[in-house]
């Protein structure tokens, strides 16, 4: 997840402001510390300049922006930044290549300065908030005490800076109190959803016993369970016929189960074909997987989950594909997202099991 200080800062949109100055241009200056490029590019809306920067760091620059508002820096080695840029402002930078946007500190505490060093600051305190999942996984009151932490934390950094622009300081407040409201609405559901999240994580670690499959349609005929492969090491591939990175992975997997065919391990597949993506039939999922596994003459165990895939992916916690899982003899996990059969360190890892 995203840090919360780039989802409340960087997300900032600041409207038009009128200038309370005469000119139309600005002066932008400043030094890089131990600067790694000879030129950062300032882009916004309908409006890019590239400016060079000296061999000590050092850069000077005139610009004219069509409104005032917030321009991305793009610097390719120090890194990548906001400014607040309007026309009459006159920007003395300093900064250090190693830790770029974050040491951003602005001369004065002038209109131009004191905004820039607002929205620097705030940004820095925003990052150390963590995560969205660090918030919600908290119970109710430490949540809503650490919300109020940074709510207030973002409202006294404000303070500092009287002279800021008025606009902008409005527009990110909103911005923050808006996302900070986000997360009060949002608690209940997502707190529950992470604590799920952690159960089901626990489950899957190593040594625990596998969630169970049942049942599941066997291409060469009749059901399989995952208990009929009990005393094997059990190698799962999960995959669709409509996902194009498992279907590259077949070669690779042909290739690996036929190393193995003497071996004490089974490979099986596991179709999630479903009828969302077969105009809500079922028997159509089921067809794509037949014609796909004979048409490519798939090797190995066939299965099909059917209308048990929701609950297999659910619980073990499947939010992609391909996606593979080792388990071993007595049913319990080995690593439940195992390298691929394209990846050298699988068979690494598969030659150190003991028994196989």
């Amino acid at each position: 997840m995203r840090r919360i200080g780039i989802l409340i800062i960087l997300v900032t949109v600041l409207s038009s402001c009128k200038s309370e100055h005469p000119k139309d241009y600005l002066t932008f200056s400043g030094t890089i510390e131990n600067s790694k490029d000879s030129v950062m590019t300032i882009l916004g809306e309908g409006f890019k300049k590239s400016i060079k920067i000296a061999k000590d760091g050092s850069f000077n620059d005139t610009l004219h922006v069509p409104e005032a508002k917030l321009h991305n820096i793009f610097s390719p080695n120090n890194g990548k930044g906001i400014v607040f840029l309007k026309n009459g402002f006159h920007l003395k930078l300093t900064s250090k290549a190693s830790s770029f946007f974050k040491s951003f500190k602005y001369i004065g505490n002038d209109e131009g300065a004191d905004s820039n060093n607002l929205f620097v600051s705030r940004f820095n305190f925003g990052q150390t908030s963590g995560s969205v999942e660090g918030f919600m996984i908290l119970e109710k009151e430490a949540f809503l005490n650490k919300v109020n932490y940074f709510r207030k934390g973002m409202d006294s950094i404000s303070d500092l800076y009287s002279n800021a622009n008025k606009t902008m300081v409005k527009d990110s407040d909103d911005q923050n109190e808006n996302f900070f409201k986000k997360l009060e609405d949002n608690y209940d559901v997502m707190h529950a959803q992470i604590l799920a999240q952690k159960i089901s994580e626990e489950k899957l670690k190593k040594g625990n016993k596998a969630p169970d499959f049942s049942d599941y349609e066997n291409y060469k005929g009749g059901t399989s369970s995952l208990s009929d492969f009990k005393g094997n090491y059990v190698y799962i591939d999960i995959w669709a016929t409509w996902c194009k990175p498992c279907i590259a992975q077949i070669p690779y997997l042909k290739i690996l189960e036929e190393e193995y065919k003497d071996k004490n391990i089974s490979f099986v597949s596991i179709s999630t074909d479903d009828d969302r993506r077969s105009n809500g039939s079922w028997e159509k999922a089921r067809n794509k997987w037949t014609t796909m596994v004979k048409g490519k003459n798939l090797t190995g165990i066939q299965l099909w989950a059917g209308k048990d895939d929701a609950r297999f992916s659910r619980e073990y916690m499947i939010r992609s594909i391909p996606r593979f899982i080792l388990i071993d003899p007595k049913g319990n996990i080995v690593d439940s997202n195992a390298k691929s059969p394209a990846n050298p360190k699988l068979k690494e890892m598969l030659n150190t099991l003991p028994g196989i």
